[in-house]
């Protein structure tokens, strides 16, 4: 969800050619589908995913990626412990460039859950995108030499 909904916002801004959002899971099986829920919830909302296939973060991935966003805490504690070198571009969505408590920096996953979960679980991930697109997207703009 948070991978089509900031890629909508790319899109929106003709920014294609500065960034774009790439999903990848500390604990995903490769190739799996976006679950029923998710497709539903991201329909409702104009995002197509039915293309969209999960993979596993690796090293390839972590190096290319000027941030990474994870949706809990414990997945940036996973990635931190595995790939300490780059500890200083991870962050949970909740927590990046604002202060925020451990006890509140994550996004609960839905997975499992009711079709209401899902849909709190996107209006949260599409608020905190909309909060911190300007200043990706300035921190874009810096490291191309663009402001």
């Amino acid at each position: 969800m948070a991978e089509s909904y900031f890629n909508r916002l790319v899109e929106q801004g003709g920014l294609e050619e500065l960034m774009g959002a790439e999903s990848a899971g500390t604990w995903a099986f490769d190739g799996a589908s976006a679950a029923e829920l998710s497709r539903q919830v991201c329909a409702e909302n104009g995002l197509d995913v039915s293309r969209h296939r999960s993979q596993s973060i690796d090293l390839h991935l972590m190096k290319s990626a000027d941030l990474v966003l994870c949706m809990a805490q414990e997945h940036k504690n996973d990635l931190a412990r595995v790939f300490p070198h780059l500890r200083e571009k991870i962050f949970t969505l909740k927590e990046f460039q604002q202060r925020i408590s451990v006890e509140l920096a994550s996004i609960a996953d839905p997975y499992g859950k009711s079709i209401e979960q899902y849909r709190e679980t996107f209006g949260i991930i599409a608020r905190e995108i909309r909060r911190i697109f300007p200043l990706v997207r300035q921190q874009a703009q810096a490291k191309r030499g663009e402001v």
